[in-house]
């Protein structure tokens, strides 16, 4: 009989394989299309394998949901660290510059991600508290990164918190792609956040 350790070992790295097995299933057939048998199939377990392992489709779904979730938000947040990190001064040109623009390569990829994670997130209780945690951690980063950059602005200049929290946290870019050209384009965006965010 395998040891306690190589059973954790083995159902981690089933788990794993099933992840990765329903990760290419959304990539190639989107969330809507993903097929538990396809699934198990591609991960080489047993579809009663699988629901062992997870307990039922939605936290197998949740699971990868967040994961796309997720790599979606730190390849954003990449973008603010490289332009905002270090410890020397800032502008709010430079803040401006580090904020996600509606069209961006790779845009409408993660806006669709976002919106089936949202319409998912609707009916499926796991992952609707997972990313209502995940979301909740990121709020409480911004709080931090904006202490950050406060302290970096020239004197006189004061960041409004309330408006860029809401900017970043509950514009849905999704309705914008759907626009097409009578969208906000990136040039009124940024206008619109000089305008906005310092007193």
């Amino acid at each position: 009989m395998p040891s306690v350790e190589n059973q954790e070992l083995n159902l981690f790295d089933k788990k794993r394989r099933i992840v990765a097995a329903a990760h290419e299933e959304i990539k190639a057939r989107g969330i809507l299309g993903l097929r538990v048998a396809n699934v198990a199939a591609r991960s080489g377990c047993s579809v009663a394998s699988m629901y062992r392992c997870f307990g039922g489709r939605d936290v197998l779904l949740a699971e990868v949901l967040m994961a796309l979730y997720e790599e979606s938000f730190e390849r954003q947040f990449a973008v603010v660290r490289d332009r905002l990190g270090g410890t020397g001064p800032i502008t709010v040109d430079d803040i401006v510059a580090s904020i996600p623009l509606p069209q961006y390569e790779g845009a409408k990829k993660d806006h669709a991600l976002r919106s089936q994670v949202l319409a998912v997130a609707g009916t499926n209780p796991v992952l609707r508290a997972r990313l209502a945690e995940s979301l909740t951690a990121k709020r409480r980063m911004l709080a931090t990164v904006l202490d950050d950059l406060a302290a970096r602005l020239p004197a006189g200049v004061e960041l409004d918190r309330e408006v860029i929290t809401v900017l970043v946290f509950n514009i849905t870019w999704q309705y914008n792609d759907l626009l097409g050209d009578s969208g906000i384009t990136n040039e009124q965006y940024t206008a619109l956040l000089r305008r906005l965010i310092a007193r």
